[in-house]
């Protein structure tokens, strides 16, 4: 089949880089091929999508790339090229779902009619066919990326660029995007995909790449998840008396429009637990997350947190740490170093003991070597592990931790776990992670919280 991509001795140096992001790159992808990326987070995989969409506007570049040589519907020359970010957020600009799939068409010049029946083909496609009247902020993250795909195959691109497409879904969600992606396949679009988890990709997947230090090349055997060392966890039984760091008794939560986010949730939860709240995209989980922080007010029913009785976000600064799914929502500082330090210094700590804890933290989370940088330019993996590092440097009583692999390869995601059961061990933090995937530690959480449907069961 024609070739769609062309990369020849691609380099690529971000302004006052000391080394290139990418270097030497040479990559062919022909059309109906799929060409699937892995490697460790911040090595370049985000750097090369952005490169082929020519949406790198600074910096030094040398080599070419050549995008987009055939119509995959056979009308001729066709150029167009869609990517999907790894941070959905970040591209959707519409208020309601219909607005954000007609959008791209629209400014294609598409006929009202066309626009109509890719408008519905896309959303059946991704699942959404029910949420077309929804603004796009009452959708959970996992649903944003849908939309987000959605909206670039209304597009019809010939080549589709995707950047982590499976870490905010579920299973089932996983299971529909690769349907999605084989029916593209077989049409003759050109996929290129970047991913962590390449299981749910192995059925489409032609050839399997790896980037190292912005360089590329085969990967001759690939698993899903190649770390065996465990993580250093011994699970307990849950605990009948002592602290409670959270109790919730008969809370609910609605939101105009949509109804019922969760209703009558009764949960207490122990000092010194390790938690795993666990459901599908949309199931409620970073909804609840946000009412026990009192970011949103519950219907009825009463929180009490770290002490706190019906919190305030203001109340619970060094007694509750909150990382969002979406780190880019919380960092806003000049650097890492002064991001971490930032609650440190609400706490009023003498600058020589900032400095030791930020580092500390910064070196727990695989971070330290970028304490200078802006964390606006960094990945989205290292931002996570900075907002990581910013809500563990207080110590909380209690962690909440909303999708917190996103971004992370395998290693990083078993490191995590190994430092939170650390931080059970050292300072009896209770930790709750909120998950639409297992762990990748199956034996760590001393609890699992099962949300569906506005409900909860516990194992």
């Amino acid at each position: 089949m024609a070739s769609l991509l062309e990369i020849n001795n691609y380099s690529y140096t971000y302004p006052n880089a000391p080394v290139p992001a990418l270097a030497d790159i040479s990559l062919s992808v022909s059309a109906g091929e799929c060409v699937c990326v892995t490697g460790h987070s911040g090595c370049g995989k985000t750097t090369l999508l952005l490169a082929i969409k020519r949406l790198l506007h600074s910096g030094t570049a040398t080599g070419t790339i050549v995008a987009g040589n055939a119509d995959p519907d056979g009308n001729g020359a066709h150029d167009a090229t869609g990517i999907v970010l790894q941070n959905a957020e970040t591209q959707i600009l519409c208020t309601t779902v219909t607005e954000e799939i007609a959008f791209g068409p629209e400014n294609l010049c598409v006929q009202p009619d066309e626009i109509s029946e890719r408008m519905h083909a896309a959303l059946e496609a991704v699942g959404l066919s029910d949420y077309r009247s929804r603004t796009t902020e009452q959708l959970s993250m996992g649903q944003k990326q849908r939309l987000a795909i959605a909206s670039v195959l209304a597009m019809k691109p010939g080549i589709l660029l995707l950047d982590e497409p499976t870490s905010q879904l579920d299973g089932p969600s996983k299971r529909r995007l690769l349907e999605v992606l084989k029916r593209l396949k077989h049409q003759g679009h050109a996929l290129l995909i970047t991913e962590h988890d390449l299981t749910p990709l192995q059925q489409i997947a032609d050839r399997v790449l790896t980037m190292e230090q912005g360089t590329i090349g085969e990967m001759k055997q690939h698993s899903a998840d190649p770390v065996t060392a465990q993580t250093a966890h011994v699970a307990r039984e849950r605990q009948s008396g002592g602290t409670i760091a959270l109790a919730v008794t008969d809370i609910s939560l609605a939101y105009p429009g949509t109804g019922d986010v969760f209703k009558g949730l009764n949960i207490n939860i122990a000092g010194g637990e390790l938690v795993h709240l666990f459901g599908c995209n949309g199931s409620g989980k970073s909804s609840f997350l946000r009412c026990i922080t009192g970011f949103v007010k519950p219907l009825s029913g009463s929180v009490h947190i770290a002490g706190i009785s019906e919190p305030r976000p203001e109340q619970l600064l060094g007694k509750v740490g909150y990382l969002f799914q979406n780190p880019q929502r919380q960092i806003f500082e000049e650097t890492v170093f002064k991001e971490v330090a930032f609650s440190l210094k609400r706490q009023h700590m003498q600058s020589g003991q900032i400095d030791s804890r930020v580092m500390e933290v910064l070196s727990l989370c695989a971070a330290d070597h970028l304490v200078d940088r802006s964390p606006l330019t960094l990945s989205f993996g290292e931002q996570h592990r900075v907002a990581l590092a910013s809500v563990l440097a207080p110590r909380p009583d209690v962690l909440l931790l909303d999708e917190p692999f996103s971004g992370l390869d395998f290693a990083q995601r078993h490191k995590l776990l190994g430092i939170l059961a650390e931080l059970r061990s050292r300072f009896n933090t209770t930790v709750i992670i909120a998950s639409h995937d297992p762990l990748p530690d199956p034996h760590w959480a001393d609890c699992i919280i099962h949300m569906e449907n506005g409900t909860h069961g516990t194992c």
